[in-house]
């Protein structure tokens, strides 16, 4: 009778133990992105992230980081003075990659809220993010353009 019961134990246990196993092996090794293995969507979420908080948080010359160096100028010559605009908030939307499958562009869009501090009015500016990258780096830049922010601040 006790080798009728050891034997369920011990397979129980011994499936127990495979699936603990396998667990692991999946930690060990990251997640397995079947048709991105590069990480590119996930690389380029993360700078994109990174470069709306820092627009977000008025850090524009940071930000220029991550802008095309053909527009990295006119970028920072577009903000007003740091603490004239006061952004209060932001929303993005989801990344599109290209239709062409090749995972070397994206666009998003992201709204922002904001005020000046000479004015109450909050506004909104829109921001439609053109992200490439050249080659197989995931060395991604951003062609940003914004509606709104020149029309508030001319009629300020």
């Amino acid at each position: 009778m006790r080798k009728i019961i050891r034997k369920p134990v011990s397979m129980l246990a011994s499936l127990a133990l495979l699936f603990a196993m396998s667990g692991s092996f999946g930690c060990a090794f990251g997640e397995i992105y079947w048709t991105d293995p590069l990480k590119r969507e996930y690389s380029l979420g993360e700078i994109q992230k990174r470069y709306t908080q820092l627009v977000r948080f008025g850090a524009f010359n940071k930000a220029s980081k991550f802008v095309d160096p053909e527009l990295v100028e006119q970028f920072v010559a577009d903000f007003p003075p740091q603490g004239d605009l006061v952004f209060t908030d932001h929303e993005s939307e989801r990344l599109d990659f290209g239709e062409d499958g090749e995972l070397d562009s994206a666009t998003v869009r992201v709204t922002y809220s904001a005020y000046y501090t000479h004015s109450p009015v909050v506004f909104q500016i829109i921001e439609t993010q053109h992200w490439y990258r050249e080659g197989m780096t995931n060395d991604w830049r951003v062609r940003p353009e914004f509606e709104g922010l020149q029309e508030f601040a001319a009629a300020n």
